[in-house]
């Protein structure tokens, strides 16, 4: 699997929206009614997904914290309240190596198959994998229609983001390499930062 998308966790969306657009970013809105992300996209590679909120009512979650989807319940949780800022990363592949990572990881997780239309009436299927070990970035299927813009430059002369740095216990690497060969993410340990590097060398 690939790098899919990297979660950028903010608290007021419209004014999120509204900073990475005057950063140069052309941005989108997840859904026209009610958005509750949005997404800056490249033609090729991960993505940006700003997530101001998961949907998930804190009590509800701390229920399901207790229970057998407990993993998923923090994961969930951990977006709702964490700063703003990077938080959370996606691996991307086709249905068979959704398939394949979930085997790997023995199937303890949640599987979920959601569905949105987005702003240009595009319905966008997919499947997704949320590892019961939080540690762990979490797997997505490819759309259904790929939303991403061919060749296409933002405003602020970047095209893609070219490396990922992602912190977690150094005995769960192995996993993770096994999940993915994708040569822009980078495993570091759990004290370093989680960052994003563009293609101009610039920093998210």
């Amino acid at each position: 699997m690939q790098l899919g998308h990297v979660i950028y966790k903010v608290k007021d969306l419209s004014r999120a929206v509204a900073d990475f657009e005057t950063r140069g970013f052309a941005v989108e809105y997840g859904t026209v009614k009610r958005p509750y992300n949005a997404l800056i996209y490249f033609s090729s590679g991960p993505y940006l997904e700003l997530l101001a909120r998961t949907g998930m009512p804190p009590l509800l979650g701390r229920l399901l914290a207790l229970g057998p989807r407990r993993g998923a319940a923090r994961r969930f949780l951990s977006w709702d309240r964490d700063p703003e800022g990077v938080c959370g990363l996606c691996l991307e592949g086709d249905v068979s190596e959704l398939e394949e990572g979930r085997t790997l990881l023995s199937g303890k997780g949640l599987r979920l198959k959601p569905k949105r239309v987005d702003p240009h009436g595009r319905e966008l299927c997919y499947e997704v994998f949320f590892p019961d070990d939080v540690d762990l970035p979490f797997l997505m299927s490819h759309f259904s229609t790929d939303p991403r813009p061919r060749d296409f430059t933002h405003p602020n002369g970047i095209s893609s983001i070219a490396h990922v740095t992602y912190p977690m216990p150094e005995r769960k690497w192995n996993t993770v390499l096994r999940l993915s060969d994708d040569d822009r993410l980078e495993l570091v340990e759990p004290w370093q930062a989680m960052t994003v590097t563009f293609d101009d060398g610039s920093l998210l």
